[in-house]
């Protein structure tokens, strides 16, 4: 008995429903381990920066950018099942983001530095949420809370932001990373 043409459509669609959530779950798995590395990253940077005096900041931020730049490609690598080349849109995005960030702050110098500390974590949100909204839904909960995390630290812990941002910012993409990899 052959199938009719509102059976096949059927079954054609939810072959590919099935293969999309294949798709988020895979990147969920892969990204899982990269989140966490960049929880580290914050955790160790943001508690630095509570110990270290601050023209010291940039160098060390600089040296962990670098860690988590390789660390990212290297996960990457590992996690691609189809070994495709990396995608430039995500270089140029990440340029991009890189660029961004030097001329906001060079555009607007601020005359505290707790606006500097709270900047990364709200940008950081921002992605996330867009990746959220674009396939991905769980990023659009971790962008979320990262954001209203990063601004209870700013306007209710400014003495201790440093470590607040190195509890849930780095701790919270560690946490987030767990669940994600978990999927």
């Amino acid at each position: 008995m052959g199938m009719t043409p509102n059976e096949a459509a059927a079954a054609l669609s939810d072959i590919e429903r099935t293969t999309e959530r294949g798709h988020v779950l895979r990147g969920y798995r892969a990204g899982g381990p990269i989140l966490m590395l960049w929880g580290l990253i914050w955790a160790a940077g943001y508690v630095a920066m509570g110990f270290l005096p601050q023209d010291r900041w940039g160098l060390m931020w600089l040296v962990l950018d670098l860690v988590g730049i390789a660390g990212t490609l290297l996960l990457s690598r590992g996690s691609r099942a189809e070994k495709q080349p990396m995608n430039w849109r995500m270089i140029v995005a990440f340029v991009a983001l890189l660029l961004f960030f030097f001329a906001t702050f060079s555009l607007f110098r601020a005359s505290a530095v707790e606006p500097y500390l709270a900047f990364p974590g709200l940008v950081t949100g921002l992605v996330y949420i867009g990746m959220g909204l674009w396939k991905m839904p769980r990023y659009l909960w971790i962008g979320a809370i990262l954001m209203i995390a990063t601004m209870v630290g700013f306007f209710f812990f400014q003495p201790w932001l440093t470590f607040w941002m190195a509890g849930f910012g780095g701790g919270g993409l560690f946490l987030a990373g767990l669940w994600l990899r978990k999927l």
